[in-house]
C-alpha cells in the first residue's frame, strides 16, 4: 500500500487557523489523499468526484460541500500532491488559473 505524500501542508494548517469550519473536511481530504492508489488522472477524479482537472498535473478540489476550494498539483508517478492554494468559494470565484 502506497502513501501519497502531501507537500506544503503548512498551507492547510494556516487556512484552518483562519477558517476553523474547514478543519474536518480538510482532514477527510488528507486521509483520502494519503490512502489513494492513483494510477492516472481518472483515478483522482474517481476519488474526488467534484474535483476538476485543469490540465497537466493541476487539479481543483471542492472541500466541505463546495464551501472551500483547493488548487493542487498532483504528481501521480511520484505519489505526491503539492497544495498550491486554499480559498473560500467566493475567493475562488475571483481567481484565474
Amino acid at each position: 500500500m502506497q502513501i501519497v505524500e502531501i507537500l506544503n501542508s503548512r498551507a492547510i494548517k494556516q487556512f484552518v487557523r483562519e477558517h476553523s469550519d474547514a478543519e474536518a473536511p480538510l482532514r477527510e481530504w488528507v486521509a483520502k489523499t494519503r490512502a489513494a492508489e492513483w494510477k492516472n488522472n481518472s483515478d483522482v477524479l474517481n476519488t474526488f468526484r467534484s474535483a476538476d482537472h485543469l490540465g497537466d498535473q493541476k487539479f481543483i478540489f471542492n472541500i466541505g460541500g463546495n464551501n472551500f476550494r483547493m488548487a493542487a498539483m498532483v504528481w501521480i508517478d511520484k505519489e505526491r500532491v503539492y497544495v498550491l492554494k486554499l480559498m473560500t468559494h467566493a475567493e475562488y470565484d475571483r481567481e484565474t488559473f
